[in-house]
């Protein structure tokens, strides 16, 4: 929670303060401009918080562009993950529509096939364990049924499922209509602004240091994607995520065929497919590696034959940051008064209502929701030092 009074800084117009040398204090720091960042950024701004966001390169560079841009709830597990994110996939319709910003979005379902009877009965008990969760609902589907919605499938798909509650969201665009949005309602974005150290006394956060100066702060959220756990050791706290290295493959314009996604493949208005991914912890290295694509765009193209006459436009790698457990990580670190942690993967499904619980935690000392399964301290390895 914010010490003493917020801040009010101005009007809060588009085109905010960018400058470092014209920012030394704020009422929160954010680290990382992906999706969490400047969802947490938005809604703190529009709470009349006086809100700075540091980025190392430029907003939405790392996982947040380079993902299959889904609104995923039924990928999720365990069933309290499922609801959160069920709760944050409702959220987007009203999200969007405040960010005054031409935006895709299509909640239809993603439809998730298999031609492989093991798969088929782990595809049945996933749709027993998701339709627990109060206000979801997922629908098995045989062969017939998923063809029904998806005539070019292969005729060896076997069954499916489908949820209404999942879709698409146009990221490219997202991302930067969230920052104006930011912007507009006061908060400083900085560019090219690389977190340098986090000066901790007392038990408590006071200063963020950058390669472009000191901002004054009483409260920094590390939302930093796969870097957290750097940004976390200059505050004392250790942070365990690893960065998983994925792929994605952009094609060329083909008439359309999938009204609806598949768990790896999406078919955009303009006619493309992305198609995605594969999952390797390599370390921060975002390089194309060739020898680790045929197997993830054969399974492809045997899901979806067409495919095989698609031209392949574009490759390029992304970095997902990931738990042990592949929860979120959504903690206050204990022994530092003032330093949060937003981090996980599915940044993309949790962004709306990431950005509402991190304002109402920081405003006023408390989420509405009880975020205790997703705590630092459940891996027993965090560390706070005496700073």
């Amino acid at each position: 929670m914010i010490p003493g009074k917020m801040r009010s800084h101005g009007s809060g117009s588009e085109g905010g303060i960018h400058k470092m040398a014209d920012v030394k204090v704020a009422d929160v720091v954010v680290v990382g401009g992906g999706a969490r960042g400047m969802s947490i950024a938005l809604f703190l701004a529009r709470a009349g918080v006086k809100v700075v966001l540091v980025e190392r390169r430029v907003p939405a560079d790392m996982a947040t562009s380079g993902n299959g841009a889904q609104v995923n709830v039924t990928g999720k597990e365990p069933g309290h993950y499922t609801a959160m994110s069920l709760r944050s996939a409702r959220m987007y319709p009203e999200f969007i529509a405040g960010l005054e910003a031409d935006i895709f979005l299509k909640q239809q379902g993603i439809l998730f096939v298999t031609t492989d009877p093991e798969e088929m009965e782990k595809f049945r008990e996933r749709v027993d364990v998701r339709n627990r969760v109060p206000g979801l609902h997922l629908e098995l589907l045989d062969g017939r049924q998923a063809r029904g919605i998806i005539p070019a499938l292969t005729p060896e798909v076997i069954g499916g499922y489908i949820s209404r509650d999942d879709g698409i969201v146009e990221v490219l665009k997202l991302i930067p209509a969230v920052g104006r949005a930011a912007r507009r309602a006061g908060a400083i974005i900085l560019r090219c602004t690389e977190v340098t150290g986090i000066e901790v006394a007392a038990g408590r956060v006071q200063r963020v240091l950058t390669n472009q100066g000191a901002i004054s702060t009483p409260v920094v959220v590390n939302a930093a994607g796969v870097h957290v756990p750097h940004i976390g050791e200059m505050a004392g706290v250790s942070i365990p995520v690893d960065p998983e290295h994925g792929h994605m493959v952009m094609t060329q314009h083909f008439p359309p065929v999938m009204p609806v996604p598949t768990q790896y493949i999406t078919q955009w208005p303009n006619g493309t497919f992305g198609i995605g991914t594969t999952n390797h912890n390599i370390g921060i290295d975002k390089r194309v590696r060739p020898l680790w694509l045929p197997p993830f765009l054969q399974n492809a193209m045997h899901v979806l034959p067409l495919l095989k006459d698609v031209r392949v436009l574009r490759v390029f790698a992304h970095l997902r940051p990931m738990p042990p457990d592949r929860l979120p990580i959504y903690d206050h670190a204990p022994g530092i008064e003032g330093f949060y942690i937003a981090v996980g993967h599915s940044g993309i499904t949790l962004a709306p209502l990431t950005g509402k619980l991190f304002a109402d935690w920081i405003v006023s000392g408390k989420p509405d929701m009880d975020l205790s399964p997703y705590s630092l301290s459940r891996f027993g390895e965090f560390s706070a030092k005496a700073l």
